[in-house]
């Protein structure tokens, strides 16, 4: 795959915080503090760019959030190597699993990470340092988006354990969830300082800009890594479920794919474009919150497409 190739339509620019290497030395830093090992860990810490990921989503971020941010991205796919996507499932895999989702709550519930744990340290961390940066920011939201996200992984583990390809409808429902879409809403909230009364955050056109931004991100990240995935055994992807949903060969349900993704932009735009036409107040931390989701979608095609882990895995 050309690294610069983008495999959805993009119209947003290509603009990235300089701030991010600095915000990838953090991540190092804090690795190195909590002992974090392994060829996972090296891979996050050295070869998947996990600073550009996050300079990408917040181009204009102060370093102290955008240091947070990119301490998400890197428990995500700590997380998602050793307890998701690259879990061998094997006899007694569901009990491993949700003994480390305990563990995990119980550190949402406020209680010291272990210290032999590195991946609940870097969650600990993550916590400590929005309460440094803003004392005042509520986490709830944020704690139980991670929450919903360790029960979205669940589902999508018990479909590849008992050998089955979700049907669309519920495969996007679900994606939405173990993608993290809603921890990245709320950790926006936090990075880009950004506050809404609750009859804004509701509305239900706000809430279809979250939804379809979501797919949107879903599909293309899908789209980068169906060929690592196939490696892996993994079935939920978007072009695996079109075709088991419609019969189509690959080309077929990627071109589909390629077309939902345009259509969650389309619809993107017609709320952004005139948010009071549906009674949305036009305001400056409204317009933050578009302006946010533009550049996550160009995180969304654009990262991948120069991250080797989309092309060679963790061989990193």
């Amino acid at each position: 795959m050309d690294t610069e190739e983008l495999l959805v339509p993009c119209p947003f620019p290509d603009r990235a915080n300089p701030l991010g290497p600095a915000a990838a030395e953090y991540v190092r830093q804090v690795a190195t503090e909590i002992g974090l090992t392994g060829s996972a860990s090296s891979a996050v810490l050295h070869g998947m760019a996990l600073g550009d990921a996050a300079a990408l989503t917040y181009p204009d971020a102060p370093l102290e959030r955008l240091r947070v941010a990119t301490l998400w991205i890197a428990f995500l796919v700590l997380f998602d190597d050793a307890w998701s996507d690259l879990l061998e499932l094997e006899g007694g895999w569901r009990e491993r699993v949700l003994a480390k989702h305990d563990a995990i709550h119980a550190v949402l519930d406020g209680r010291p990470a272990p210290t032999d744990d590195p991946l609940l340290r870097v969650l600990h961390r993550i916590l400590t340092d929005i309460g440094r940066v803003d004392p005042g920011w509520d986490t709830g939201r944020l704690r139980l988006e991670i929450r919903r996200y360790l029960a979205g992984t669940l589902w999508e583990l018990d479909q590849r354990a008992r050998g089955r390809i979700p049907d669309l409808v519920p495969y996007l429902e679900m994606r939405r969830v173990f993608s993290t879409m809603g921890v990245q809403r709320e950790l926006g909230y936090f990075v880009w300082e950004m506050a809404l009364p609750e009859a804004v955050r509701t509305h239900p056109c706000l809430r279809l800009v979250d939804v379809v931004v979501a797919d949107y991100g879903c599909v293309a990240n899908d789209l980068y890594s169906l060929a690592v995935e196939r490696g892996h055994g993994v079935t939920s992807n978007i072009v695996t479920v079109l075709q088991h949903e419609y019969g189509w060969d690959e080309a077929a349900a990627t071109a589909h794919a390629v077309r939902l993704a345009a259509q969650a932009l389309d619809t993107f735009h017609d709320v952004r474009t005139d948010p009071a036409r549906f009674g949305l107040p036009v305001e400056a931390n409204l317009l933050r919150y578009f302006t946010h989701y533009e550049a996550f979608m160009s995180a969304a095609v654009r990262w991948p497409a120069r991250s080797a882990r989309y092309r060679a895995g963790l061989a990193e």
